[in-house]
Parts: structure tokens; sequence; C-alpha cells
């Protein structure tokens, strides 16, 4: 059965305390409403909605997806260095969503999950995954009727964003694709990590089973030292991160579970190909990868800008001496990517796609 967790309040200053659906604005700018969502039967989704009601301009709603192992509000709303994502374009005039899927964060956990690591094959892979991003976006569309639907996710949870587009063409109308890999083009840094010696495309399921485990180190040791980067935030980020398991501080160290079913299927689109069809996307499309990410690769980019034959817009943008983490780290790089995300999330097309950095397709 699936876990059962209690809601866990918004502890920032600048945040509004929510209590059952009740708001009550903490001298906010910006509000933040958490919900229960049904998925699958026994699945429950966390989601959380964020809103700036002195917004100036109203813009569309957005939906922001985690990857594929800290969830959504470590992700993009951390409440300690004023690097929320969701809070900054609440503040330009977009109603934000940030969800949860099962395993991840404070939604509810699949069975296989619950279970000895190695009684189950790896959990949430991509079929599963659509399946929650489809109720989030048949839950926005309700609630947004007759307008368009932005969506961004963070390096997996774009996969996931434009694999449930594919299989339901429409559901998405400004899509970012960032920091993700799609399929082809050989060769992935990561492989070793995760693939069964010999066999790239096949995951080490033996070593890690159904899930794995996350302790603080593992989680931050390639990012702790990039600048702008308080001790605060990290403690806070790691805090949000661990927060949805029950279990982590059972362990020793503390140490989070999240699902392999991302990673096994990454292995599978690196080296086999991609996992959805990108010619059906109907969404208007912008390609979005930091030039030091170490996750996607420059062949994702092209290969996914050749195959997106009947998206809408197609806009591809490198961010210069960006970090995989480059949404979360203060200073010129954080204000260039949110420039060029909120310029395309607001109609779907750059005002100025041009330059060293960027291309139409």
């Amino acid at each position: 059965m699936p876990r059962s967790k209690s809601k866990i309040k918004t502890q920032s200053s600048i945040a509004a305390l929510v209590v059952g659906g009740f708001v009550c604005p903490v001298a906010a700018e910006a509000t933040r409403t958490d919900f229960n969502l049904a998925s699958a039967p026994g699945i429950e989704l966390f989601v959380r909605q964020v809103e700036d009601v002195r917004a100036q301009n109203r813009r569309g709603p957005v939906l922001l997806l985690h990857g594929a192992r800290v969830g959504g509000v470590a992700s993009f709303d951390v409440d300690v260095g004023e690097v929320s994502l969701a809070e900054d374009l609440a503040e330009v005039g977009h109603t934000v969503y940030i969800a949860d899927l099962r395993g991840y964060g404070r939604s509810d956990f699949p069975a296989s999950m619950t279970v000895d690591r190695f009684a189950s094959p790896p959990a949430v892979p991509t079929a599963v995954a659509v399946e929650d991003v489809k109720a989030v976006l048949d839950e926005i569309s309700a609630r947004h009727a007759n307008e368009p639907i932005g969506a961004m996710g963070w390096a997996t949870g774009s996969h996931w964003l434009a694999a449930t587009e594919a299989a339901h063409p429409g559901s998405i109308d400004n899509l970012v694709f960032y920091n993700s890999v799609y399929g082809g083009g050989g060769e992935w840094r990561l492989t070793e990590n995760f693939a069964v010696p010999g066999a790239p495309a096949t995951f080490n399921y033996e070593k890690f089973g159904a899930y794995r485990l996350s302790d603080t180190q593992s989680l931050v040791g390639r990012w702790t030292e990039a600048e702008g980067i308080s001790e605060a935030f990290v403690n806070r980020y790691v805090e949000l991160a661990m927060e949805g398991d029950a279990t982590a501080a059972e362990r020793e160290p503390a140490a989070f579970r999240h699902p392999s079913g991302p990673i096994a299927d990454t292995l599978k689109a690196v080296h086999e190909g991609p996992l959805y069809d990108a010619g059906v996307i109907r969404a208007n499309v912008l390609i979005l990868r930091s030039e030091n990410d170490f996750w996607s690769r420059p062949a994702d980019v092209e290969t996914m800008a050749r195959d997106l034959s009947n998206a809408g817009d197609v806009t591809l943008k490198r961010l210069p001496g960006a970090s995989h983490y480059v949404h979360l780290e203060p200073g010129e790089g954080r204000d260039r990517f949110f420039r060029i995300v909120t310029d395309y999330l607001d109609d779907g097309h750059l005002d100025d796609p041009s330059g060293s950095d960027g291309a139409k397709r």
C-alpha cells in the first residue's frame, strides 16, 4: 500500500500559511496553496499552487516538474536565498503549479517502493510518470479553461513532459525542455555509474534495485562550491529533499528513497533511441541547455530539434558557462535563464532567438 504522509507547511517567512486549503497571507507577495490530486488508484499526488494576486500582468498557468531524484519543492521553491523559481514566475503574473510524481517529495510512494528494493522492477518508468503528469495537466486545464498551458521540467522532468505531450498531443502549449536527455547519439558520461558493465543500455538492477538512496553528500557533492550558494541554502535544500521520506532518518547516514525507473529509461534512450515519438508533439518547444550540464548532451538538442516535425515554434538556446543547477544559482547566469524562460512561456516564442547561443530550427 502507498505510504501515508502528513502535510508539511511551508516554512518561509515570505510564504503563505496553508491549512486545509485556507490561505493565510503572512506579509507575502506570493501565496502558496497545497493540495492533493488523485492519479492511479491508491496514488495521491502532491501539488503546490503559487500565485501573486498583485502581479501587474496576468499570464497563463505554468507547471514545473522535478527531475529523477529530488521532489518539486526542493527543485523550484526553496525558501532561502531568493532563488524560488516558482515565486519569481508568480511575480511576473503566472499561476505556478509544482507537482510531485509518485515516489517523489510529498506524493505517495508506489507499492514497489515500500518493500524490499529487489522485490520489484525499477519503480516509476516513463509510462507510469506520464499517467501522473497527465492527471496534473488535466487539473490545471480544468482550473484555467481556454488558457494556454506552459510547462518546464528539470532534466528528467522535461523528458516526462515531452513524453506526455507525445502521448496526448495538445496537452501542453509552450514547453521548455531544460537540460534533458532525449535519445540517440551514443555516449553518456553517467553510463558507467548506472549500467551493467559491458551492457551500456542495461540498468544495473543488482546494484540499485527498484529504488535508489541518496544521502546529503551524494545530493550536493558536485554543487556546493558554486558561486553564491550559501550554507543556509544547501541545508534547506537537503531538508526539503529528505522530508518526503519518513524513513530517511532511520538510515546512517540519513538517506531518502527515489525511483530507479527514470535512470533505467535514460540508459535506454541514450544508447538505443528516444522512448517517445517527438514527431507527434504539437507544442511550441524551447530546447534549453546549460553549456556545462553533466546530464544532457549536445546530441540531445540536435536530435530532438530534428524530430520535432509537427511542433509549433522550435527554438534552441544555449546558456554559456551555466551548470545543471543554473536556476538555483544566484547571479548573472540565473538572470539570463529567467529572462529566456519567461519570454518563451509568455507566448511560445523568443523575442530575440538569434545570437551565438541560440537559434531557430
